[in-house]
C-alpha cells in the first residue's frame, strides 16, 4: 500500500476524488447543502434577464432554469453520485466473488455450458434492461402524484437492479481468474502435500486474487457511473424522478432527481442542449473527470500490484565508495614482461 501512495497516477486520481467528496460533505454539514439561486439579473434596479444564465453571465458554470447555480448543484450531488457508485460496486463484487468462486471450484465441469450462456449477456445493453425494470417505479408525475413506493423502497429496488444486471458477466470474469490460479503448479503442489480446499483457498488463492479483486472493484465503480449517465438520458434518476409537465410544446418538461445525484442534471438538460448547452456539458464534464480519476487509480494499481512500476535503484554507499576509489587510483607499470 505504501507504493500506491508514491505512484503519481494513483495520487492524482485519489486526491481529486478525496477533495471532491470532502468538499461535498463540508458543503452539506457546514452550509446545510444550500444552493445559491440567481433567478434574475438586474440593470439599474430593473429585471433585465431571467434564468437560465450562461457561465459568462453567472460564473463559473452558470445556472439552470430556476436560477440555481450549477457549481453548487454539482458539489451537492458529488457525495451521492460517488457514494451510490461505490456501494453498488461493492455489492456487485461481494456477490460476484461468491458466485465466481462456486463457478471455478464446484461447477468447473460445467464451464463450457455456463460460459456459453453468460456470453449472451455481453450483447444485451444493461441500460435497456434497467429501463424496462425501473421505468414504472422511479417516475413520479408531479408533486401531487401519490406513488405506491417510498423513497427508501425505490432506492433499495434500484440498488438491487443495478447490482443484479452485472452479476452474470462479473461472476464469469472472476470465476475465470480464480480458475487460472487453481491451474497454477504451486496449487497442484499444495494439494499433493495434503492441503485441503479451505487451506488452499485461504493461503494460496486469495492472496493472488486480492489485487485483481481490488482493481475489478474500482472498474465496477466506473461502470456504475457510466450506467448512471445512460439512465440519465432515459430520465431514470436514482431514488426517483419527479416529472413536472410544463403543459406547453415549446417549454420542455422538468425532471428533478430526488437524491440530487448528477444524472438528474443530465436528464433535465438533455432537451435543452441546443438552447442552453452549459446545462448539459457541466454534469457530463463532472462525470468525465470523476471517471478519469478512477481510471488513474486503476492504472496506478496495475503498475504497483503487477510490477510494472519501475523502482528506483539506490546504490549502496559501499559500492559508491569503491567506485570512487577505483576512479582516483592510477596505475603505472614499472617492469615490462
Amino acid at each position: 500500500m505504501k507504493q500506491l501512495f508514491k505512484h503519481p497516477l494513483f495520487i492524482c486520481g485519489f486526491s481529486f476524488l478525496f477533495l471532491l467528496f470532502l468538499a461535498s460533505v463540508i458543503h452539506a454539514i457546514f452550509f446545510n447543502g444550500v444552493v445559491p439561486e440567481t433567478p434574475y439579473l438586474y440593470e439599474d434596479g430593473v429585471i433585465a434577464k431571467k434564468a437560465p444564465f450562461s457561465p459568462l453571465e453567472v460564473p463559473p458554470l452558470g445556472t439552470e432554469q430556476t436560477g440555481k447555480q450549477l457549481i453548487f448543484m454539482l458539489l451537492q450531488g458529488a457525495k451521492f453520485t460517488i457514494g451510490i457508485a461505490v456501494v453498488v460496486a461493492a455489492f456487485r463484487m461481494l456477490f460476484s466473488s461468491i458466485i465466481g468462486l462456486c463457478f471455478a471450484d464446484f461447477l468447473s465441469k460445467f464451464n463450457k455450458w455456463i460460459t456459453g450462456l453468460v456470453n449472451g449477456f455481453y450483447y444485451i445493453p444493461i441500460a435497456l434492461i434497467c429501463f424496462v425494470l425501473l421505468n414504472d417505479i422511479l417516475v413520479i408525475h408531479g408533486y401531487a402524484d401519490e406513488s405506491p413506493y417510498t423513497f427508501f423502497q425505490r432506492s433499495v429496488f434500484e440498488f438491487a437492479v443495478l447490482t443484479v444486471v452485472a452479476l452474470p458477466t462479473t461472476s464469469l470474469l472472476i470465476g475465470n481468474q480464480i480458475r487460472q490460479v487453481y491451474n497454477q503448479e504451486f496449487i497442484t503442489a499444495a494439494r499433493l502435500l495434503g492441503g485441503r480446499r479451505w487451506h488452499v483457498l485461504k493461503r494460496h488463492v486469495l492472496p493472488h486474487m486480492w489485487p485483481r479483486l481490488i482493481i475489478q472493484f474500482v472498474q465496477e465503480i466506473v461502470q456504475v457511473l457510466v450506467l448512471l449517465i445512460h439512465l440519465g438520458f432515459f430520465r431514470l434518476l436514482f431514488g426517483g424522478t419527479l416529472k413536472i409537465e410544463s403543459g406547453s410544446d415549446t417549454i420542455p418538461d422538468i425532471f428533478i432527481s430526488l437524491s440530487s445525484e448528477w444524472s438528474g442534471l443530465i436528464g433535465n438538460a438533455f432537451r435543452s442542449l441546443e438552447n442552453y448547452p452549459w446545462l448539459f456539458l457541466s454534469p457530463i464534464i463532472a462525470f468525465m473527470l470523476t471517471i478519469l480519476a478512477f481510471n488513474l487509480i486503476v492504472k496506478g494499481m496495475e503498475n504497483v500490484f503487477f510490477g510494472n512500476y519501475p523502482k528506483r535503484k539506490h546504490k549502496s554507499s559501499k559500492q559508491t565508495k569503491d567506485k570512487s576509489l577505483q576512479e582516483n587510483i592510477s596505475f603505472e607499470f614499472i617492469h615490462e614482461k
